[in-house]
């Protein structure tokens, strides 16, 4: 618990919201009326499974692992700027195809634009993530050369 704490909010975001929009995947997202004639209509409640979900899929659990094995792990390429740079386009394509999935999907749930809003704030998350990397690379760090000296 004291090493998810001293992560960052994004990676925080991102590892919290990640499994839940994977998760509500296999809630109702479309709500589609098939017509059987004379025998009447019936509405059928459709999951998130279909292509665009399949994507949103391997998209988020690509996210959540990078962020996981850059952030937890901690291995010798964590600090790498390519890495944070590809989890913050991994998040911002997470919420891009949530978004197309809902409004591409006839009859979307109520609940669906919900979880585009988790899709959102993994995006954000990984934003996060990566402008904490740029941020902390961008300090001094001490005992380097060229930093002010104490007088």
């Amino acid at each position: 618990m004291a090493k998810f704490q001293a992560l960052t909010r994004g990676a925080q975001l991102v590892l919290v919201c990640g499994p839940l929009l994977l998760l509500s995947l296999f809630f109702t997202w479309q709500d589609v009326t098939v017509d059987y004639g004379a025998a009447g209509t019936a509405k059928v409640p459709l999951d998130g499974w279909d292509a665009w979900g399949g994507l949103l899929a391997l998209l988020v659990v690509g996210t959540v692992v990078l962020v996981a094995i850059r952030r937890l792990a901690e291995p010798e390429w964590a600090g790498q700027s390519r890495w944070s740079t590809a989890t913050l386009v991994l998040g911002l394509a997470v919420a891009v195809v949530a978004a197309v999935k809902s409004l591409t999907d006839a009859n979307s749930t109520v609940a669906s634009y919900a979880f585009v809003a988790l899709a959102c704030i993994v995006g954000a998350g990984a934003y996060l993530d990566w402008a904490a990397e740029r941020r902390d690379a961008r300090l001094p760090q001490p005992g380097k050369r060229g930093l002010s000296r104490a007088a």
